[in-house]
């Protein structure tokens, strides 16, 4: 039996049964078949040389975790100097990809909106990993090349998995709430080094993950006074730097007692 109810992403299919198996809503579906243009010759087949079924990953239906079943056809070239074997082309799923399209945008909304990589995966019933390569691919959309930071930026920490590396640095535009820049470790050479090249502007940074030193050695490159230096509470209001916060006023005196005079008088004469 066919169903003929429009569901997000599966549009262009048919969907030939449903099943509920332990609270999982699972669909099972295929595509009409349709003469396909070979990628080798470029010519047109209607010849079909077999069907595999792939088990995707998919948004919820039905307020149910969703798995579908999707039957697809690998066509055969007909050209006896190529028969390439190919599968049809679909809007469901990408090459590679376990997860289907309308899940992936599902996720990169929840990360926008500033879903943390553990709530998001418990929502969707996915790694905290996968979570993190959607972060990766959605920020490398967003991001522009970023020639001058503007005048207050805020510089942040998260868990990836970049080259080997465990932590990565995001850096951002607090004020127009989006991201800029995301380097690949949270290493204060990798901060400063960017820094140097991009931010003649800035004026105040947003900070809560990196040392004293770090934090000195930007009030110097860029002659930033102490009280430029703010918690991201100052921004978003959140209680970040939680166990921070409510001395910060504390922090920055004990700061400036530990920083040099003549490095001092610098951040305190600035105007």
């Amino acid at each position: 039996m066919n169903f003929n109810m429009s569901l997000p992403g599966l549009e262009a299919f048919r969907i030939k049964k449903t099943v509920e198996n332990g609270g999982v809503f699972q669909l099972h579906v295929e595509l009409d078949a349709k003469p396909h243009r070979c990628p080798v010759c470029n010519v047109l087949t209607k010849k079909v040389h077999d069907y595999r079924t792939q088990k995707i990953q998919h948004s919820k239906l039905f307020v149910r975790e969703t798995l579908i079943f999707y039957r697809k056809r690998r066509y055969k070239c007909e050209q006896p100097n190529c028969e390439k074997r190919f599968y049809e082309n679909n809007s469901l799923v990408e090459r590679y990809q376990r997860q289907s399209k309308e899940l992936k945008q599902a996720i990169a909304l929840e990360l926008i909106h500033g879903k943390n990589f553990k709530s998001v995966a418990s929502r969707f019933n996915i790694s905290s990993t996968t979570v993190m390569r959607r972060f990766d691919e959605v920020g490398s959309s967003f991001l522009k090349e970023t020639k001058e930071l503007p005048s207050v930026i805020a510089i942040d920490e998260y868990k990836g998995d970049s080259d080997g590396e465990k932590y990565q640095t995001i850096i951002a535009d607090p004020v127009d709430r989006k991201p800029l820049e995301i380097l690949p470790d949270r290493k204060k050479e990798t901060v400063e080094t960017y820094l140097k090249e991009h931010g003649q502007r800035v004026e105040v940074v947003v900070m809560d993950m990196s040392p004293a030193t770090l934090i000195r050695s930007l009030m110097n490159e860029f002659v930033i006074p102490i009280e430029n230096v703010v918690p991201h509470n100052h921004w978003s209001g959140k209680n970040c730097p939680k166990n921070l916060l409510y001395q910060f006023g504390r922090f920055q005196d004990q700061f400036m007692d530990s920083t040099p005079p003549d490095i001092k008088s610098i951040y305190t004469n600035r105007k």
